[in-house]
């Protein structure tokens, strides 16, 4: 069937134009540049074309989009022109008959993201860093001596001021545009230059021009490297300190958290090796990968680091020698069947179809270990202690279908990417697109999955976090802000914030702000007793028990529950009952932890993934490319939302005892300041930088406020709840217990910060984008995996 499907493809007609053939027709051009709510600089090119229905092509215009004969019509029409830079249609070409004529509308455009010189559409531009971006309308195709041309170049008006069109002066001017009209009696030739403008370009489009160089794409690359391996030196630092207060018992828990650690900086040092050696081959005119020494290199070192990494993360012995049986007698073909020992052969199909199929099955077997690892991980941090898990029988069935699923959907996200280019130009054979699927799947393994895998360490903060808070009866103050500050920089924390390509690490200024916000109140429990002591003292000596027992005592003896006459040993202005909410619900640390997780589970994370399905399903666009794994990003960003959740819940109940305020709503501030701070320096940046300008970040740290107050109450509610005060006084008197004096105010105090949140959030949305245009575009292939903060957090 393959063999057919070719053969059907190389017998489709070729494009014979002649200027003869064309009758009087009408040309219009319209060269665009757009920079506004878009994350690269885009050119687009619209061509339309009319010509009489009685010209002899116009039934193949009319006819089967899928024949060779309508190709080869549209390309008589619109030229058969270079592709240097890749262009892309959100649609195929638009063909219709109106008034007698047939109209031909293409729309094609390309994200600028390297220097170079080729055609979009109707357009040749020559970009490169330092210099004016030179656009030039060139005539194509066989509509050059008998039509009249209308072409139109648009670009903001900041980038035209400088530009000295050609030819001089246009017939018409208007801001941001310039137009030119040709009668059908012009001197038009194949590839004449009918207008052209030099365009100077703004800081940020030259900024993107330049990190496509050589040297401005090494840079950034260096420096998102060593951004991302920050994440990692954070989980090997904490791993170290926390492991020196930890018993002899937790040293299974330990070892397995240094396994899963330092791999993974072995896995992106290969995943940079790859990137610079993929960098260096395009800058010399390579297409990488290809079927070359370089690429087969990358795959084999990329194969055994995942088989390493399985063996670290904790898959037995036997499993991966047969994995390295398997992967000899698939290299063993690629030996004999190949060409220039590589999986390619261009002299017979039989062979290449071979070849295509060992191929998927490395990558087959490449990502059911490393799917395989992942779980065996998580079963030991969960279930045995660190220890290896005993054997199921699920897990191998489990990475096999997972593994199927992503080689299926890599396929077609392949061929469906590639289907975007093939409306004019003949498909490309199926082969090559197969051929390209499985070795992108192999060179961008370190980078793709380099998040999924660092899901290992996160869980293994947590579960470190969790064993020392067991060992501890009663931590101290910078021990629990050590593991506050490791939960808070691996899980809600944004990690890096994007300005003209280079990550800063944003995590450093969020961390910061948490620990300068703790440290503006004084905790309830550190104020100082009328006696000699501090209210903790008096708590460490008394029992958590004693003090809850004492609190019902203290709200049975006095008529008025808010009274503070009573008290004799308690600071002016602190109730026993506010002794208690600030030691939380639980006896420890630990317990006050589980508690909030507990919580957020049932709110925090429902509410969370609420609000990114639905920006998901609002956003979901079809028309543009697909990255390599839909199933992986999205895996990625649930997986992530989920400990963002779970991670800020373990740090509001491990320090809630030493968070400033009286009540939950009060104390949960900390952590969400530092939240929003993080969240508006991304805004900003994308003001001040030009950027696009995204409100997700806004609404992100809104809802983790508003959410956060809730938990906070939830606390104090389930803190209440366990005094018991409901057998023995009524509502109102409950809500005065809590420092409200009925339940309308209690209502209006409690929606106050929350209306507060959503009308800051929503005022500064409304400014910056009220004139802007909407952020969901498409996208190109190329470009489609570059969003800030998705594949990497």
């Amino acid at each position: 069937m393959l063999q057919r499907h070719e053969a059907a493809e190389s017998s489709e007609p070729t494009t014979n134009c002649t200027v003869d053939e064309y009758p009087r027709a009408s040309v219009t051009v319209r060269a665009a540049v757009e920079v506004a709510a878009v994350d690269y600089p885009r050119v687009s090119s619209d061509v339309v074309i009319r010509v009489p229905q009685a010209w002899g092509r116009a039934p193949d215009l009319l006819g089967d989009p899928d024949h060779g004969a309508y190709r080869a019509a549209l390309r008589c029409l619109l030229g058969d022109y270079s592709k240097d830079f890749s262009v892309y249609r959100d649609g195929p070409p638009t063909v219709m008959v109106s008034g007698g004529e047939v109209v031909v509308h293409d729309h094609v455009w390309t994200e600028l993201v390297k220097p170079g010189h080729g055609a979009v559409g109707a357009v040749d531009l020559t970009v490169g860093p330092g210099r004016p971006w030179r656009m030039a309308v060139v005539s194509r195709g066989g509509l050059i001596h008998s039509a009249s041309w209308t072409v139109t170049i648009a670009a903001p008006q900041d980038w035209l001021n400088s530009a000295v069109p050609e030819p001089w002066p246009p017939h018409a001017a208007e801001p941001g545009e310039l137009t030119w009209l040709y009668g059908a009696t012009s001197s038009t030739g194949e590839g004449e230059t009918l207008a052209v403008a030099d365009l100077t370009p703004d800081v940020r489009a030259a900024a993107v021009v330049w990190e496509g160089s050589m040297t401005g794409d090494l840079l950034l690359r260096g420096t998102g490297a060593l951004n991302t391996a920050a994440f990692l030196v954070v989980v090997l630092i904490f791993i170290r300190r926390v492991s020196r207060r930890m018993p002899r018992t937790a040293d299974p828990l330990v070892g397995r958290a240094w396994s899963v650690t330092v791999p993974l900086v072995v896995l992106q040092v290969l995943g940079f090796g790859v990137e610079i050696t993929r960098v260096v081959l395009n800058a010399q005119g390579d297409q990488v990968p290809d079927w070359s020494t370089a690429a087969w290199a990358a795959d084999i070192a990329v194969g055994v680091t995942i088989l390493v990494i399985a063996r670290c993360f904790g898959v037995r012995r036997k499993p991966q020698l047969a994995a390295l049986r398997v992967l000899a007698v698939i290299l063993l073909i690629g030996w004999l069947l190949a060409d220039l020992v590589a999986f390619t052969n261009t002299q017979r199909t039989d062979y290449a179809l071979i070849l295509r199929l060992s191929e998927s099955a490395m990558v087959f077997v490449v990502t059911v270990f490393a799917v395989a690892a992942m779980v065996h991980a998580i079963r030991a941090f969960t279930q045995s202690g660190g220890e290896r898990p005993k054997r199921v029988w699920w897990v191998w069935p489990v990475a096999s279908i997972v593994a199927g699923v992503l080689l299926v959907e890599r396929v077609w996200t392949a061929l469906r990417n590639d289907f975007l280019q093939q409306w004019m130009y003949d498909p490309t054979p199926l082969t090559e697109t197969l051929r390209n699927a499985p070795r992108f799947t192999i060179w961008s393994m370190p980078a793709n999955w380099l998040w999924v895998f660092a899901l290992m360490p996160a869980i293994a903060v947590f579960a470190l976090s969790n064993a020392y808070l067991w060992s501890k009866e009663d931590p101290k103050r910078r021990h629990l802000m050590m593991i506050s500050l490791a939960l808070l920089v691996v899980g809600p924390a944004q990690w890096s914030l994007t300005i003209y390509g280079f990550d800063l690490p944003l995590w450093l200024l969020v961390a910061t702000a948490f620990w300068l916000f703790c440290r503006i109140g004084k905790p309830i429990l550190d104020r100082d007793m009328r006696s000699d002591g501090k209210i903790r003292d008096y708590v460490t000596q008394r029992s958590v028990r004693s003090i809850r027992i004492e609190a019902n005592r203290w709200l049975t003896q006095t008529m008025d529950p808010s009274d503070s006459s009573c008290r004799t040993n308690l600071p002016r202005g602190v109730t026993p009952v506010d002794v208690v909410l600030a030691l939380g619900a639980g006896n420890s640390p630990r317990d006050n932890m589980t508690i909030m997780v507990k919580l957020s589970l049932r709110l925090g994370v429902v509410v969370g993934l609420a609000v990114y399905l639905f920006r998901e399903i609002a956003r979901v666009d079809l028309t543009g490319g697909l990255p390599d794994s839909v199933v992986i990003g999205y895996f990625v960003d649930i997986s992530w939302e989920v400990i963002k959740w779970v991670f800020a819940a373990a740090v509001l109940g491990i320090f809630w005892r030493y968070l400033p305020g009286k009540r939950g709503p009060i104390k949960v501030l900390p952590l969400a300041f530092a939240y929003v701070v993080g969240a508006v320096c991304v805004f900003l940046a994308s003001i001040f930088t030009d950027g696009t300008v995204s409100t997700d970040g806004l609404i992100d740290g809104a809802v983790f406020a508003i959410v956060l107050i809730f938990l906070g109450l939830a606390m104090d509610v389930r803190t209440l709840r366990d005094l018991r005060i409901a057998r023995y006084l009524t509502l109102k008197e409950r809500l005065k217990v809590y420092g409200v004096s009925d339940l309308p105010s209690g209502i209006t105090a409690a929606l106050a910060p929350v209306s507060a949140v959503i009308t800051l959030v929503f005022t500064i949305i409304a400014g910056p984008q009220s004139d802007s245009k909407p952020e969901v575009q498409s996208r190109s292939p190329d470009t489609v995996q570059n969003k800030p903060d998705a594949a990497i957090r």
